[in-house]
């Protein structure tokens, strides 16, 4: 008996012992993609496949390089932006850097779509602070800044202008709402 759970004991070191060594473990691989940043894109948060564009409602895949947009009802990727936006400037557009988790955002299209409406911005950061917001950063759940020599010339932008230059102009309608709240 007493032999038997020595035995068993034995057994049970053995396995323990055959489990643990590094023969038996199987290998594990983790893999980090690191993605080009385009230039006209804020700075690259790790992880961030994908960008969207809410004032022209297109989408910007970094791992082929293409911008996808819906066309008559189907989803066109492209390396160059929508032919009726072929003027749009990059570089000033307001930028959502999607959840790291997202795949095929365009599949979710009607997430977006009402998550980060055309212009949203301009009434959520207000008139006074946008001029110094880039995007928003769905991971840091926080705005993308542009930087500090950027963010001056927006500001005498603004203090010039009236109204910052961010992509496109607004829509009528939104400078009618505006014009309303301000009492004018």
């Amino acid at each position: 008996m007493k032999s038997s759970r020595k035995i068993v004991l034995a057994l049970v070191v053995a396995l323990s012992l055959l489990t643990m060594s590094p023969m038996s473990s199987q290998a594990q691989v983790n893999v980090s993609v690191q993605y080009i940043n385009p230039s006209w894109a804020p700075p690259y948060y790790a992880g961030v496949r994908y960008y969207y564009l809410p004032d022209i409602e297109v989408y910007y895949d970094l791992t082929d390089g293409d911008f996808v947009y819906l066309q008559d009802g189907q989803w066109v990727f492209s390396p160059t932006l929508p032919p009726m936006y072929s003027d749009y400037d990059l570089n000033d557009a307001f930028v959502v850097a999607l959840n790291v988790n997202v795949y095929k955002p365009w599949l979710h299209y009607s997430y977006y779509l009402s998550h980060y409406p055309r212009y949203y911005y301009l009434n959520f950061y207000g008139k006074e602070n946008v001029h110094d917001i880039r995007g928003f950063n769905e991971n840091a759940k926080k705005p993308f800044y542009w930087d500090a020599r950027r963010a001056r010339v927006n500001a005498t932008r603004t203090a010039i202008l009236g109204a910052p230059k961010l992509g496109t102009k607004p829509p009528e309608e939104c400078i009618m709402k505006e014009e309303i709240l301000d009492g004018r």
